[in-house]
């Protein structure tokens, strides 16, 4: 029995190294300044002679499986990479900058169509400058700000380089060099920017179609500094102190959402069957199940600390959630005795090997819980996020243990207390209907989780479940320990075939055959897509903003959205106040929606961003988690009429 007792510290320990050493690593090589991009600037020709046109190249090398984005970008998420002209030498003249062709890649996660351009490995941006005749012979300093979004597959850096190249001006038309024959092929391929930013010095007219006087407000960094105002000023968190204390009962909360309330009640049903056995071995168990819940804080601590990962983003992943859907919907198929799992089942005995794979099962379960509750945000949650997620890692362990802790508080306790297990009902021919009932409930999980994924891809998950379910079948049931080793293994050979086919056809073959559905309003309000232009339009419009951060992954998020956003009162105080209505999706990666969120001190959801009209626009307020009708009725009410 002591390997068992010892197992969920192991467990904590193993699973703690494997995700926070890489993200340690990858920490310290940020704070060496290890950044994955090197910027480096050139001037063609080498030496001029006044009045000679020359070139700033501007080359961009990236670290292996790190992307920018071209300018243009394309109809997909992310921002353009831009130069801009920060200071020019006296009289000296810049066109707009060119850019190399960009490799179109597809961003399959966000639908079948969508795609961007984007550069992998390396690039240059080429800057045109016109000299006058007046320059004096020296070196004369060109300043630049070069602003990129580097992504990966999991997170994106948006990163800006002030960088200086040199005009050297000689005295003699001798001196001065040409373009290279490799360089004027390259130019050849370039194309103007078709998004600059405002204020930039020495912008020359442009050709025909490019636009280099007005402000192309597409990053976000063009926005003003924001002084958001909390309309709870209570239930924001300024100290450590009050963090951990949000920190556990928001963790505790978290217990009772509907996310998690399934896999909880298996964990209720596990209690029940060993209240009348081994009290030691419930003990144990329910440390399982706790330590479960503390190791995926604080894997997610690792997340938010070293990736930049906010609460309930790793249901952005669609890899993530199919995962997610696979594990409950082959939980659900054990519970109704189709194969096996280390889930609670009604036996008659458990053996020492049984008892290994409970303690193991436990510990799954508790991961799974856990997981399942990132993407709600119940009461304190998102003040202590907020506060937290902007603290240095060290910290962010701290407040994701306490919340962990919260969370496992009621299993430990029933853990540790024999007396409290006595209250729960004795085991009886009614578990083996409450566990069919809880697969039942495994199977409403899954279908909340198929709500998440593109309207397309919906049918053919479904489509795949069926397979599983057929190879889950042909490994449970088409063989049993009294057949032949031979049997056994081609049985269930057989059955990872099937699972395997029928993830290809399901998940590769026939969604390029599906046309994406169009969005769909989840209202009747005129909601629109948040874009940083509409927010600064509607600054220079003198007009009301409400901005929803939302996303389809939120259960909270829909529940404010239809108690609050579509109470009657509300809905008649945002036509008579002309606001602008602008939701900001996060159910995919939305850089810029994300980013404004950071800029209003938050980094979960449900979050509500109102802006009034006139001088104190870019002072917003805003409420987060669960608000109601009557607190944005409040924000109107005090502001005025605008």
């Amino acid at each position: 029995m002591n390997h068992h007792k010892r197992a969920p510290f192991w467990w904590i320990f193993l699973l703690f190294l494997g995700a926070v050493v890489p993200s340690l690593a990858s920490a310290q090589g940020q704070r060496d300044g290890a950044l994955p991009v090197t910027v480096t600037t050139e001037t063609h020709p080498s030496a001029l002679s006044p009045g000679q046109e020359a070139w700033v190249a501007v080359t961009i090398v990236l670290a292996p499986n790190w992307h920018i984005y071209g300018n243009p970008k394309g109809p997909g998420p992310g921002l353009p990479t831009s130069l801009e002209v920060v200071s020019l030498p006296e009289g000296v003249r810049a066109s707009p900058a060119r850019f190399l062709p960009a490799e179109k890649v597809r961003e399959t996660e966000f639908g079948p169509d969508e795609w961007v351009w984007a550069y992998r490995k390396t690039t240059t941006i080429y800057l045109p400058l016109s000299t006058p005749r007046s320059l004096t012979p020296g070196r004369h300093p060109v300043h630049l700000r070069l602003k990129l979004l580097l992504c990966t597959e999991t997170l994106c850096l948006p990163h800006q380089a002030e960088v200086t190249a040199s005009l050297k001006v000689s005295a003699l038309p001798s001196g001065a060099g040409v373009l290279s024959p490799t360089l004027v092929e390259a130019l050849r391929r370039t194309h103007p920017g078709e998004e600059k930013a405002a204020g930039s010095p020495g912008i020359a007219e442009s050709p025909k179609g490019v636009d280099s006087g007005q402000p192309a407000p597409g990053h976000l960094a063009e926005l003003p500094n924001l002084s958001p105002r909390p309309i709870h000023r209570a239930m924001e968190v300024d100290s450590l102190v009050k963090a951990v204390i949000f920190a556990f009962i928001a963790g505790l909360v978290l217990n009772v959402m509907p996310c998690v309330l399934p896999v909880v009640s298996l964990k209720i049903l596990s209690f029940v069957q060993d209240s009348q056995g081994s009290r030691r071995r419930a003990a144990f168990m329910g440390f399982n199940f706790a330590a479960g819940i503390i190791t995926v804080f604080l894997i997610l601590a690792a997340l938010a600390g070293f990736a930049g990962y906010g609460w309930g983003e790793l249901f952005q992943k669609q890899a993530f959630i199919l995962g997610m859907i696979v594990v409950l919907f082959a939980m659900a198929m054990s519970l109704f005795d189709l194969f096996h799992l280390p889930v609670p089942r009604v036996a008659v005995k458990a053996d020492a090997a049984a008892a290994g794979q409970g303690y193991v099962g436990c510990f799954s379960r508790g991961m799974l819980a856990t997981f399942l509750a990132t993407p709600c945000s119940g009461p304190l949650l998102g003040g202590a996020m907020a506060w937290t997620l902007r603290q240095s890692p060290p910290l962010i362990f701290v407040i994701f243990a306490f919340m962990g802790l919260g969370m496992a508080a009621p299993y430990i306790i029933l853990a540790i207390s024999p007396t409290a297990l006595r209250w729960l009902p004795r085991p009886g021919p009614w578990l083996i209907h409450f566990e069919r009932l809880m697969g039942f409930a495994l199977l409403a999980t899954v279908v909340y989780l198929l709500t998440i994924l593109p309207g397309e891809m919906r049918v053919w998950v479904v489509l795949f479940c069926l397979f599983l379910g057929l190879g889950l079948y042909i490994w449970g049931q088409m063989t049993t320990l009294s057949d032949s080793t031979r049997r056994r293994v081609m049985v269930r050979l057989v059955a990872l075939l099937v699972i395997f086919v029928g993830w290809w056809l399901s998940l590769r073959v026939f969604p390029p055959m599906t046309q994406p559905e169009s969005p769909t309003p989840r209202d009747d309000l005129s909601w629109q897509p948040y874009t940083p232009e509409k927010l600064l339009a509607a600054a220079g419009a003198q007009r009301w903003v409400v901005v929803d951060f939302t996303a389809d992954w939120c259960p909270n998020c829909v529940l404010v959205e239809r108690a609050t956003l579509q109470d009657q009162r509300v809905r008649q105080t945002f036509q008579d106040r002309n606001a602008l209505l602008l939701k900001a999706d996060l159910t995919r990666d939305n850089p810029p929606a994300k980013l404004l969120l950071e800029r209003m001190g938050s980094r979960s959801i449900p979050f509500l961003a109102i802006f009034p009209p006139g001088e104190r626009f870019w002072h917003p307020f805003f409420l987060r988690d669960i608000y109601r009708a009557d607190d944005v009725l409040s924000i109107f009410a005090h502001e005025g009429g605008g």
